[in-house]
């Protein structure tokens, strides 16, 4: 059930009086958390505890995602309580135990962690798609997150591999964004964007924009935006001017499509959003043999959606798309590397741990792109 505006501002309210109320505790730490009650609150938590299979991180940021904001705004039953939520975040390491030691970590590491972390014996891990896994754990759902001073990276999430150091030429900023563009990522090695290819998006939030620029890097001829907030449209021209907008508010989506694409419709589309209608539309505006990403998931019952005529006559292929793996945020970090990403540019608020729930409203009432959290 979605929370009024006066709820949520309440949340704020109690956050920062429980924060404030609170003193430190030796062996304590500040976090952001999904409590018993299932309320998100900040209070003092167990510090991770230093072992020889362990690592232990110092939070320098972390990224408010489209998921917490979910959760913060109407729950998540999948998260068990009490859990400290948060999963794409930036540190550096503070503890190295003798076991990742021996894989090549040491204290002052700067590292990222993708997040998705699969058990490495099922058939999806074994071969390579980890995110698919079985058994998926993700921190701030199974795993402690990063919403915190402090994050422990056990000993599996190490031998799986998920632990990435970042270059000295990425930012802790940028490292910390890169696992949802990995998730962008993901979705498109399923489009194989070409030269000549239209390129419709739905969404111009931060996985929409990190979606037109990798399909700008694939050479794609003319990108597309489906957006119906103004202030969105705005964000996004000045971060890509050189995409189309087109706004349903003010324009017919399928007829503009059918326009600015000479008759032939989009070659590709992505829905960055979680509007069911977008994806019906999706397969309307598709070309022929066009390739289509449902990226955003639907909440509730995802039935009732799809055209299979439509689907059957156009050739049309259509994908989903979960996570993300630790190598194409490897990827994702050497396309920031290299200066064909930048990431930071998103960023339009960052904020104290004790003021997080003022994140979360900045994304609701102030249309912020990427919000971050600097513990």
């Amino acid at each position: 059930m979605s929370l009024t505006k006066s709820q949520v501002e309440s949340i704020v309210r109690n956050t920062i009086t429980e924060y404030v109320s609170e003193t430190t505790v030796s062996g304590k730490m500040k976090a952001y958390v999904m409590n018993e009650e299932r309320k998100m609150v900040i209070k003092e938590m167990p510090e991770p505890v230093p072992k020889a299979d362990n690592m232990i991180v110092k939070i320098n940021y972390a990224s408010i995602c489209g998921t917490d904001f979910r959760t913060f705004m109407k729950g998540n039953a999948k998260i068990t309580p009490p859990r400290i939520m948060g999963h794409e975040s930036a540190g550096v390491v503070i503890h190295v135990g003798a076991y990742a030691e021996g894989k090549g970590f040491k204290k002052g590491d700067r590292v990222t962690v993708a997040p998705a972390v699969g058990c490495g014996k099922c058939w999806s891990c074994q071969t390579g798609y980890t995110n698919m896994c079985d058994s998926l754990k993700t921190f701030g759902f199974q795993y402690e997150g990063a919403f915190a001073e402090k994050m422990e990276i056990p000993k599996h999430v190490i031998d799986m591999g998920n632990v990435i150091k970042i270059p000295d030429s990425v930012s802790d900023m940028s490292a910390a964004l890169s696992e949802p563009a990995a998730c962008a990522f993901n979705a498109q090695t399923y489009l194989n964007i070409q030269p000549d290819d239209y390129v419709v998006i739905y969404g111009s939030g931060y996985i929409g924009c990190i979606h037109a620029e990798l399909a700008r890097l694939a050479g794609a001829s003319k990108i597309i935006m489906v957006e119906i907030a103004k202030p969105r449209i705005e964000i996004a021209k000045k971060m890509i001017p050189d995409i189309i907008v087109i706004n349903p508010k003010e324009q017919d989506t399928v007829e503009e499509v059918k326009r600015i694409t000479n008759g032939r419709g989009a070659n590709v589309v992505i829905t960055a959003l979680s509007v069911p209608s977008a994806h019906t539309e999706a397969q309307i505006i598709a070309a022929k043999r066009g390739r289509i990403s449902l990226f955003g998931g639907i909440a509730g019952d995802g039935k009732g959606y799809l055209d299979s005529n439509l689907i059957h006559y156009k050739e049309l292929s259509i994908h989903g798309v979960h996570a993300t793996t630790a190598g194409m945020m490897k990827e994702i970090i050497r396309y920031v590397e290299a200066g064909k990403l930048n990431l930071e540019k998103y960023v339009t608020d960052v904020y104290d741990l004790k003021d997080i729930s003022e994140g979360f409203l900045a994304i609701r009432d102030r249309n912020a792109m990427k919000v971050l959290v600097h513990p």
